[in-house]
């Protein structure tokens, strides 16, 4: 009896160690990727608006397309886990070896995207200085491509096996060199000339080869060493393997982009409004961003342990794993929803003096508190859809309820009186709570469709 009780608790201490142990190394990682942002920003705006302006405008282009390219290798920790739980585990070489041939099609595919996205700046801005500038910034970027994919493949081959340390520890090392590296293009620094805004681009993808090349020695210092050799041996492409890959992983890129242009489209929707709103909307996006990264990876963690043990047919331990991630998840969404709400005013005074930013994106924090639940919902529910192979349906529910839902709602409740009297970027918010909801309640819904339908076959 007390064996069947502790079988359907709520939090199985077993898992909730190994989800932490997953999950916060995670989480710092994350940060730190977004502190790698923070410090690009803060360089190019002492450098001067121009510079601040052109920065802002490469990323616009590059972010979208380079993390929505490099989601599609994320499925390879989910795959080398339920190897290891089927006890396949002699495959995972193989797999590496394979994801390499899907990166090299893959860097194809960005350097191309990026390379063509940069001609949108000569439409986007009469000022054909500033579109050099931010052209400039893209064509930096590429050179770091081939090094964000693979880093990619590495990073997957560690989750795989449970260790997500190694990818905070080069995070940390990646934004520490982040600051000096800034400093010296953007400024210049001996025999460095200074490059301006676009030196932040150079900066980066130094960085990312050198965060690519510390994820491969560490690799290679552990007990992954042969997993190296492997993955580098000149062989045939096992043409299934490949297909698997992309089969799995397009539709969390497509999703990924879905979701980013999104909310990149309706800070466009808010900024006729002026800079009062659109500084106040930027304000609620960057603290959403932050409280965003917990049950990200707190998803990322589920779906290796998902993948495990499905891979290892044990449906009484998926269980118990899922009912723990859901508990932690309501748990944290809780704590961090009742401080937005009662921290809101000292939240948005660390990032402005002025009164009526404050007013403005103080309101907004109380949407951005309750929109945390729908939010780490759908993206914990996704995590367990990947981690159960199940990717297609990410794809559909993503683009139906950002851009058939949510995107036209946002600019009826942003710009019009059509429903409720013109909300401004409250309205915002109310599209992403809605739209959200929407792919929670669907993402859901599939996933107990998903769940039984693997451990009935």
């Amino acid at each position: 009896m007390n064996a069947e009780r502790q079988r359907k608790a709520w939090v199985d201490m077993g898992e909730l160690k190994k989800l932490l142990v997953l999950m916060v190394p995670l989480y710092i990682a994350n940060l730190m990727h977004m502190g790698m942002g923070v410090v690009d920003t803060i360089v190019a705006g002492q450098a001067g608006t121009g510079e601040l302006a052109a920065v802002a405008l490469g990323v616009s282009v590059s972010a979208p397309i380079s993390v929505a390219i490099g989601m599609v290798l994320t499925i390879v920790g989910p795959i080398i886990s339920r190897y290891r739980g089927a006890g396949y585990e002699s495959k995972v070489g193989l797999l590496l070896n394979n994801a390499r041939y899907a990166a090299l099609i893959l860097m194809g595919v960005m350097l191309l995207a990026l390379y063509g996205s940069s001609f949108a700046f000569d439409y986007v801005t009469d000022n054909a200085l500033l579109a050099e500038k931010a052209k400039r910034y893209v064509y930096f970027i590429m050179l770091g491509t081939p090094a964000v994919l693979l880093m990619r493949i590495i990073q997957g081959n560690f989750e795989g096996y449970g260790q997500t340390r190694p990818a905070m520890v080069i995070s940390l090392l990646g934004l520490l060199a982040n600051v000096p590296l800034n400093y010296a293009f953007v400024f210049g620094w001996g025999v460095i000339p200074a490059m301006g805004g676009a030196g932040c681009g150079l900066a980066t993808s130094l960085i990312h080869w050198m965060m690519c090349l510390g994820m491969l020695l560490l690799m290679f210092c552990s007990r992954h060493r042969v997993r190296v050799r492997q993955m580098w041996t000149l062989r045939r492409a096992e043409f299934g393997m490949v297909r698997a890959v992309f089969r799995l992983g397009v539709p969390l890129g497509v999703a990924s982009l879905c979701e980013m242009t999104f909310f990149s489209a309706v800070v466009l929707v808010i900024a006729p409004l002026g800079e009062l709103m659109v500084s106040a909307q930027q304000v609620a996006i960057n603290v959403s961003g932050v409280i965003f990264m917990l049950p990200l990876s707190l998803g990322i963690a589920g779906s290796i342990r998902a993948s495990y043990h499905l891979g290892a047919r044990n449906k009484h331990s998926f269980d118990a794993m899922v009912r723990t991630l859901l508990t932690v998840a309501f748990v944290l969404v809780v704590v961090f929803m009742v401080l937005t709400m009662l921290l809101r005013q000292e939240i948005v005074g660390l990032y402005t003096e002025s009164a009526p930013v404050i007013a403005t994106a103080t309101v907004l924090l109380f949407y951005c508190a309750v929109y945390q639940i729908p939010d780490a919902l759908q993206v914990i529910m996704s995590g367990l859809l990947r981690g159960c192979h199940d990717t297609a349906i990410i794809t559909w529910v993503s683009l139906g309820s950002y851009w058939l839902v949510g995107f036209p709602l946002s600019c009826i409740l942003i710009r019009t009186d059509w429903i409720v009297p013109a909300m401004g970027p409250a309205g915002a918010w109310v599209s992403f709570i809605v739209a959200l909801s929407i792919a929670a309640v669907f993402f859901t819904m599939r996933f107990l469709r998903t769940r039984k339908r693997v451990f009935r076959n």
